[in-house]
This record gives structure tokens, sequence and C-alpha cells, in this order.
């Protein structure tokens, strides 16, 4: 089965096809080191410029990011979890979503007992490109965990996880002082 791919490295975006011979994209990724896109379109991050290869072998330390496209995964093989908004920076980019735990579990403990890439869902993924911050939506998003440079958990988390700091957008308006007032 072909399977639309669309990857983040740390200086381009590049769209293609790979071939999907395991029950998920996060097999296929997980499983392999070396992966084999058909029909690559890479755009540069840092200009926009386009280049188009029939096909191009890549390392997963190559990968920062992978959005799952198409069907998902072997139904079969779900399990019930708990989801945690966090935030994370892998490479140049920024990824907020739902990381997914078994209940009772700490899920920044078990982000390292997972394969290289780990699944987030519902992401809202910021990059940089040409120049201008761009921002993507997505239902599922692979990260490299190997290359993340900080997870935390986002403010409503942050009570889940007191001795984790949160990183908060330092323009924001602080509404605090309006709640117990």
């Amino acid at each position: 089965m072909q399977l639309n791919f669309i990857a983040y490295s740390g200086d381009c975006r590049l769209a293609g096809h790979v071939r999907l011979e395991h029950d998920r994209l996060s097999d296929l990724l997980n499983g392999d080191e070396d992966y084999v896109i058909r029909e690559v379109v890479m755009e540069s991050l840092a200009d926009g410029h386009r280049v188009t290869l029939p096909e191009l072998a890549l390392r997963r330390e190559e990968l920062c990011a992978v959005e799952g496209l198409g069907p998902r995964g072997n139904r079969g093989r779900r399990i019930g979890t708990r989801l945690h908004c966090m935030q994370l920076q892998v490479g140049p980019h920024l990824v907020a979503g739902h990381l997914h735990a078994l209940p009772g579990v700490d899920p920044l403990a078990s982000v390292v007992r997972r394969g290289p890439f780990v699944a987030l869902t519902d992401v809202t993924l910021a990059y940089g490109f040409a120049g201008e911050s761009q921002l993507r939506d997505a239902a599922v998003i692979l990260v490299n965990r190997e290359l993340v440079a900080w997870i935390r958990p986002v403010a409503s988390e942050a009570l889940a996880f007191p001795k984790v700091p949160v990183k908060l957008d330092p323009y924001a308006k602080d509404l605090t002082a309006e709640l117990y007032s």
C-alpha cells in the first residue's frame, strides 16, 4: 500500500509517498532506520525553493516530524489511553497536541519508553518558512523523540506536574489577577 507522506526536517519540508508494508505508519518509522520516499517535493524552510525528485532515501535522524495522512492503522491494536496536552520543540519546529498515555502512567516518562517516533493527535505544528511563521493543524503527527529539545505539559496540565516548568508566551496577557479580585 502506498501512503502519502509529509515530513519536516531541520531545513526542509517534504512531501511524497512511501510504501507501507506495516500495519501503521508508526510501525514503519519505528521499525526501520532508512526510508525511501517516492515522487518527492522538497521545500526549503529558508527560502521556499522547491526541488522535485523521483525518489529520496532518508535516515531516521534526518526527520524531526512526520504527518500521518490517509487511513488510521489497525483498529485492533488501539488501546484506551488518557490524553495529555503537551508542547515540545523538535528541531526548529514547535508542536502542541495530545500525547496519549495509559491511565495512571506518567506521560512524560512514557515517552522515553516508546519507539523513536511518538504520536501526538489534534496537533498544531509551528515552523518558519521563507522568513514567515507557519501553522499547520494535523490529526496526527509523529515526532522523533531522539531530536526533541524539550517537552512540557501545557498550562492546563501543569497542575498534575508541579515540578515541570511550563513555557508560557511572554506576550500573553496575565489574567490571573482578574480571577482573584
